[in-house]
């Protein structure tokens, strides 16, 4: 190893900490069938049955019968074995996604089922991303806590890629789907610094984010595995803007002492 390289690595390695360190980051296939990753699981609006279960290598709900059935499990956002939040979740950017699949179908009035990823602080303000089946269609369907909720009608309601992204720099968290999980197309962009709850210091947003995934539906008929499911969950941190321009710098650095350097041996 040359006298740029040892100059250079040191540099590198401090810069790249903050980021691979968080401990919010991290993905789930569910092949291996274990709920360790996941902190809590809880149901809301009074429901008595749903269940999202680590099965066929997948998340997958089902429900008994009719009426309402939600589950939401709770990411291991901060490396506890409680449900917590990690102030890094906030100060730092990140993308979460999943792959969803709704195949639900012969819905009539007011019928849904919707399987997604939501965010929310201790004061259960929230922002969720969800691909939603309805007696009119598929949907992606944005809403949250101090939001109009957005809806955008789908034709593929088979491996859906949701992705949300926090800009910790901007503190705006935009919403996208993808096909391919390549080409994603926006939905919405949230404010949780103004639309949420965040007037109590010990519940607010600053405080970090609790990340999770959940399905809901209100159908009269029972639902069975294999029709609304996810995969592949992942939050992965991204270096803000500034961290970039700290790379570039340092690059620019190392480049010019390689031509000073070189220069100097041509010129011995």
């Amino acid at each position: 190893m040359n006298l740029r390289h040892l100059l250079l690595l040191p540099g590198l390695a401090a810069l790249s900490l903050p980021v691979s360190a968080q401990t919010f980051a991290g993905a789930d296939n569910f092949d291996s069938g274990q709920t360790a990753k996941w902190d809590y699981v809880y149901r809301l609006n009074g429901a008595t049955q749903g269940t999202l279960d680590f099965s066929n290598n997948r998340l997958d709900f089902s429900k008994a019968g009719a009426g309402v059935g939600n589950q939401y499990r709770l990411w291991d956002s901060d490396g506890t074995a409680s449900p917590s939040v990690t102030a890094s979740s906030f100060t730092t950017g990140w993308t979460m996604s999943m792959s969803v699949t709704n195949t639900l179908g012969g819905l009539t009035g007011g019928e849904f089922a919707t399987v997604g990823l939501n965010l929310f602080n201790d004061a259960n303000s929230y922002s969720a991303l969800m691909l939603s089946a309805t007696s009119t269609g598929n949907y992606i369907r944005a809403e949250g806590t101090g939001f109009t909720a957005v809806n955008s009608a789908v034709g593929d309601n088979t491996d859906v890629w949701l992705q949300l992204t926090w800009n910790a720099g901007a503190q705006t968290l935009a919403a996208a789907y993808s096909f391919d999980n390549s080409t994603f197309t926006p939905v919405a962009t949230f404010h949780p610094t103004t639309e949420w709850d965040n007037s109590a210091p010990a519940t607010a947003v600053s405080n970090g984010f609790n990340f999770g995934v959940f399905v809901n539906s209100d159908t009269t008929a029972a639902i069975s595995s294999g029709s609304v499911y996810a995969d592949n969950f992942s939050v992965s941190a991204v270096p803000e803007p500034s961290t970039y321009a700290a790379f570039a710098g340092l690059g620019a650095l190392g480049l010019a002492f390689w031509r000073r350097r070189r220069a100097a041996l041509s010129a011995a």
